[in-house]
């Protein structure tokens, strides 16, 4: 793809790039795109989840609105042509481009800020904005674990089965649940462990002992899952439970209710105080903040 008139892109490949803007240029009024680095994986589709490091500003000012590569941020992650993306722009901005590119999006308003009803701080709907993506992975909808089998379950525990690139099938036994957490390794991944603080993308399925009911499943939305690990923000059985996994494995993880959502349960899932979870999680990739 052709450069963008006025913008210059410099630095390695997945390190802070320098966006250099010639100010008597005017911006595009067309949304541009210039692939600045081909990579030489594969081209991200329409419904991929895409796993990016980026930077952004407006055309006006150098001051960012986005970088994730200040430390202790993690990576972005989001569906690559999903209208959910906040700037209309982005929709096709990646589609096709192969992991391990570096990208530059350039969108003027009405493709961009001037279509949304919030805009990040220092930024207003009249901007241009100007982002580099730097694109560090992707995954399919029926991406799953990939190494070797070593368990079903059982014994005790829920069993497992299914092929590793659709949602496993959970058997749960007619008998009551471990009163603490329990991580069983199903398939063992060969990649690296999972540790605090990571970006962690994942496929799983969450089902309550009790009633075998499925309340969440990523494979049902067709589209892997990024999960901060170590942050709080997942129930702690699986804020604990996926440290040290290996990517490539699919886990099984039995959730007492103060492993899961405690006391005050989770009444818009269907979960009680006293539910016990089970989930079959996939770890498909990590990368760190």
């Amino acid at each position: 793809m052709p450069a963008v008139d006025g913008v210059k892109v410099t630095g390695d490949f997945d390190a802070e790039p320098t966006i250099t803007i010639a100010q008597q240029q005017q911006p595009p009024t067309t949304t541009e795109i210039s692939v600045v680095v081909r990579g030489p994986g594969v081209p991200l589709r329409k419904g991929d989840l895409a796993v990016v490091d980026d930077v952004g500003r407006t055309w006006r000012s150098s001051d960012t609105f986005e970088d994730s590569y200040v430390m202790g941020h993690a990576p972005d992650a989001f569906p690559v042509g999903s209208s959910a993306l906040a700037l209309p722009g982005l929709i096709q901005a990646l589609v096709n481009v192969p992991v391990g590119s570096r990208v530059l999006v350039v969108i003027p308003p009405n493709d961009g800020f001037g279509a949304t009803s919030g805009v990040p701080s220092g930024v207003s709907h009249t901007d241009t904005a100007v982002i580099v993506f730097d694109i560090i992975g992707s995954y399919p909808s029926d991406a799953g674990s990939h190494g070797k089998t070593v368990s079903a379950g059982g014994g005790g525990l829920p069993t497992v089965s299914g092929p590793a690139d659709a949602e496993p099938d959970i058997s749960i036994p007619k008998t009551p649940p471990p009163t603490k957490l329990s991580v069983t390794t199903l398939v063992q991944g060969t990649g690296p462990a999972v540790s605090q603080g990571q970006l962690v993308v994942v496929q799983y399925v969450g089902e309550i002992w009790a009633t075998g009911t499925v309340f969440d499943s990523s494979w049902r939305r067709h589209l892997p899952a990024p999960v901060p690990i170590g942050s709080g923000a997942l129930i702690p059985g699986l804020d604990t439970g996926l440290v040290g996994v290996k990517v490539g494995s699919r886990v099984l993880i039995v959730a007492p209710p103060v492993e899961g959502y405690g006391s005050s349960g989770a009444p818009q899932a269907g979960i009680t105080a006293s539910d016990t979870l089970v989930f079959v999680v996939d770890v498909l990739g990590s990368y760190n903040s």
